[in-house]
């Protein structure tokens, strides 16, 4: 109590001891000369009003109106009495607050009582009297009329704290204090009622009281009380308090800590709940911090957390057909029950606001965290499946909580949308895409059996497949690899895992059978969101998956016999691997379409034998073949071959009498059958005599046929067309010939465009001193190291598909598109011939071109369309 309060307590106590009394008496009624309020109005106090001018409610006091005017002048001075109590005051003061409360000492009277007694019960006590009033309402108005006044501005004043916490603290103390002001006058009140009526005007005013208090939180209020609560929660559920937390970093709060913030939490919410703030604009921070609570300790305790559940399948056999919660999944059930629960069960009963947590609350609870963990695990499912098969744990969650439609058109719409951004682009390559493909083959077989999943999210990447023109060849490279290179460099350049795939594969897809197993006691219908053409498989078949992206199997066997058609032509001795691959391959495709593969193997293991019976006879014949005659050939049946083409040239004239007498020694012993030579497709080892070295080298046979032109007399400078003339060779042959030489040292180009051979290596060190200032304009362009398809002898059958190939694209020009880019034909190709498209983009476009020149096409803004006739 501060001096000035103490000062007028004293002038109070003085003034009632002279004048006997504690209060000024209210005129009674019996004058006559005084006006009285009006009907229903009372006497004094806040709710007094001024009677209206001209009206004078004056009356003579007869006989009969004695008693009715002296219980009206009882119960006025009763109210003012109660009233002069119980009244707030009416300023406020730095040093007090809104004052000190009066001493029990001054409301404890029995002439208070007495008169608090006329006031709460005037029907009983004084029915006579015709102006009464409710002391309980008057009471509530005063607060509102003074918490208007002289509250608000102090918390007006709090809110423009720089520091948030003293904001909240401020708010706090200053309505605790006008909050004791209130009750004060109230309790003074309720005595005097009955125990059942006190209970109900006290719950009445409170919840008046709470939602005129609720109803003026301020905005910077409300972020300094979203501020402290929301570390405090933090703390008790032990999430990071900070803004940014790396991923895959828990952060562990002390348990001392957490006990600690707990009981702040409890003393914060106990204090807003008694002045006022726990109504429903709390009550709607509280939850939306606790979501947001949710969705922090999920990304970060969970974020990235992907480990195998070991003893998952164990306790699957246990349990039967009952779900098994993974590790993440009941590690975040525990910590909603038990920790998230739990607070929210005890800020809600502290509140007093008849909240009450139920088990299906909880139950909605963890409903919600499981779909938070399935939206994460959605948001990581492409790391998780280039992760794959160290990710497992990150998919027994997702099959776990990804059970209804909904939420499998979420996966499959997001992951097609993290598809076109990290994967299906030009920056990629056909490798990396393909060994993409086939985690997610099988990532998506862990996670949906049916393989619905995997045939929504696949379709893109099939089409940007199609577009790649390396990607049978690689698929068909990666089959053919050895089973020693999986661990090695070479992955770096092939798909190897399809090497154990197919191993693995093989046996599952014979053994599959096609039809509805009727009697599978483990059989499922087929999910809600399957299509018309669903068919269900056991085994993840990632051979298959990938063969069928490629549009047809067509396509594949038609590569996977180009290639191993350039392995049996290449100097390598053994196929076991091939044979392994192919005798794989037939279990999956049928023998039948595999045949040409058996023949093309054949051909080579009786070339062998053939050649050298053919060498025995030569023997015979020593006045028709030389001493080194040492020409070997590998004979290929013409119609299960790749078509190859064609390149003709001259050979040096010894290896032309050669293949003479081979040629004939065969016809002797094969009758019905002759030779074409494939001179392009053949190899030969060339060994050089120079001034200063010796090279030997194993080329092809247009190459040797090259440098074996300037091992002829004055024939050490040539040039390019007279070599052209001499050798009758293409062009591309000649160039790509020319240029390997060069780049083994042994030829040099002259200014003049004409070639000498360089017998010493210090010539080819020291420029030509024949070299102009200006490069000359006479110089023959450069062709790439790499022949082109040479145009000239093109077969019958060649023919025949060229033309098939111009009647689809008339097709598609005329029906589906006028006019379309070069890649758009490409794949169009690609997935419509039955037998599939083997050609590259710069070979259509080399065909498209020829279709420009003869005036079948013309490209218009980098498109083609036919030209209108």
């Amino acid at each position: 109590m501060t001096a000035n309060t103490k000062w007028n307590a004293r002038r109070r106590r003085a003034i009632q001891s002279v004048f006997q009394t504690d209060i000024s008496q209210p005129t009674p009624h019996s004058t006559p000369s005084i006006r009285f309020p009006e009907q229903g109005q009372p006497f004094g106090g806040p709710l007094a009003q001024t009677p209206q001018k001209g009206v004078d409610a004056q009356f003579l006091l007869s006989p009969e109106n004695n008693q009715h005017a002296a219980q009206q002048t009882r119960f006025d001075r009763s109210w003012h009495v109660v009233t002069s109590r119980i009244a707030l005051p009416n300023s406020v003061t730095a040093e007090d607050s809104f004052g000190s409360l009066p001493s029990s000492q001054n409301v404890d009277d029995e002439a208070f009582r007495d008169a608090l007694r006329d006031v709460l019960d005037p029907a009983t006590r004084l029915p006579l009297a015709a102006h009464t009033d409710d002391i309980l309402a008057w009471h509530t108005q005063q607060i509102r009329l003074h918490f208007v006044s002289h509250v608000l501005p102090l918390l007006a004043v709090c809110d423009g704290y720089s520091d948030q916490t003293q904001t909240l603290l401020g708010s706090i103390r200053t309505l605790e204090a006008a909050h004791r002001q209130y009750l004060f006058g109230l309790r003074l009140i309720l005595r005097a009622m009955e125990e059942e009526d006190a209970e109900l005007a006290m719950m009445k005013f409170q919840r008046d009281l709470h939602a005129l208090v609720g109803n003026s939180m301020s905005n910077a209020l409300m972020d300094a009380l979203k501020l402290a609560l929301g570390q405090l929660m933090k703390m008790v559920l032990g999430v990071s308090t900070t803004e940014h937390v790396p991923k895959h970093e828990k952060v562990d709060i002390p348990p001392v800590k957490a006990d600690k913030a707990r009981r702040e939490l409890h003393q914060l919410v106990e204090s807003l709940s008694k002045v006022g703030f726990g109504g429903e604009k709390f009550q709607i921070l509280f939850a939306e911090l606790l979501d947001g609570i949710m969705i922090a300790y999920i990304w970060e305790t969970f974020a990235g957390v992907w480990e195998p559940n070991d003893d998952l399948k164990i306790r699957s056999r246990i349990a039967g057909r009952i779900r098994v919660q993974p590790k993440c999944i009941r590690e975040l059930l525990d910590w909603v029950e038990n920790q998230y629960a739990r607070l929210a069960v005890e800020v809600t009963s502290r509140l007093g606001a008849g909240i009450r947590v139920s088990w299906s609350d909880v139950s909605k609870w963890k409903e919600i965290a499981i779909g938070r963990l399935a939206a994460l695990r959605i948001d990581e499912l492409f790391d998780i499946v280039i992760s794959w098969p160290d990710s497992e744990g990150g998919i027994d969650d997702l099959r776990y909580a990804i059970t209804t439609p909904q939420r499998r058109l979420q996966l499959t719409d997001a992951f097609s949308a993290t598809l076109q951004k990290r994967l299906l682009h030009a920056g990629r390559s056909t490798l990396d895409i393909l060994r993409t493909y086939i985690s997610m083959i099988r990532t998506f077989h862990k996670l949906d059996h049916s393989r619905v999943l995997l045939d929504r999210v696949a379709y893109s990447l099939q089409l940007y497949l199609c577009t790649r023109e390396d990607t049978v060849r690689i698929i068909v490279t990666g089959l053919l690899a050895n089973r020693e290179e999986v661990n090695t460099e070479a992955r770096n350049t092939k798909l190897v895992e399809l090497v154990e795939l197919l191993l693995q594969d093989s046996n599952q897809y014979q053994n599959e059978r096609q039809d509805e197993d009727f009697d599978d006691l483990d059989w499922t219908p087929a999910p809600v969101d399957a299509g018309s053409n669903y068919r269900r498989r056991k085994s993840e078949d990632v051979i298959g998956t990938l063969i069928s992206a490629l549009g047809s199997p067509e396509v594949f066997i038609k590569e996977f016999q180009s290639i191993i058609g350039e392995r049996l032509l290449s100097e390598q001795t053994g196929f076991k691997q091939e044979v392994g691959v192919l005798d794989l391959l037939k279990k999956r495709f049928g023998e039948s379409s595999l045949q040409a593969c058996d023949v093309m193997i054949k051909d080579i293991q009786d070339s062998a034998r053939l050649d050298g019976v053919i060498h025995r006879g030569a023997v015979n014949h020593p006045d028709k073949v030389n001493r080194d005659w040492t020409i070997h050939a590998r004979i290929l049946s013409r119609l299960y071959w790749p078509e190859v083409g064609e390149e003709r040239f001259l050979l040096p004239t010894n290896v032309t009498e050669m293949q003479k007498m081979y040629e004939t020694i065969f016809e002797h012993l094969k009758p019905s059958r002759k030779i074409k030579w494939l001179n392009h497709l053949g190899q030969a080892t060339v060994e050089l005599e120079l001034e200063d070295r010796t090279i030997t080298e194993q080329v092809r046979t247009y190459e040797a046929a090259v440098i074996n032109a300037f091992s002829e007399e004055n024939s050490s400078t040539w040039t390019f067309d007279d070599l052209y003339m001499k050798i009758e060779m293409d062009e591309d042959l000649l160039t790509a010939a020319l240029e390997l030489w060069e780049k083994k040292h042994v030829l040099r180009r002259l200014p003049d465009n004409s070639y000498v051979v360089i017998e010493r290596l210090s010539d080819a060190e020291q420029p030509s001193s024949l070299q102009p200032a200006q490069p000359s304009t006479a110089a023959v362009d450069m062709a790439p190291s790499t022949p082109r398809k040479a145009k000239l002898g093109i077969s019958e059958k060649e023919k025949e598909k060229r033309q098939v190939y111009w009647q689809f694209i008339v097709g598609m020009l005329t029906n589906s598109s006028p006019a379309m880019p070069l890649g758009q034909i490409s794949m169009m190709m690609k997935m419509l011939i039955p037998d599939g498209f083997p050609w590259s983009n710069e070979e259509l476009q080399e065909f498209l071109g020829e279709k420009i020149a003869d005036g079948e096409l013309e490209i218009v803004g980098g498109k083609y369309k036919l030209v209108k006739k």
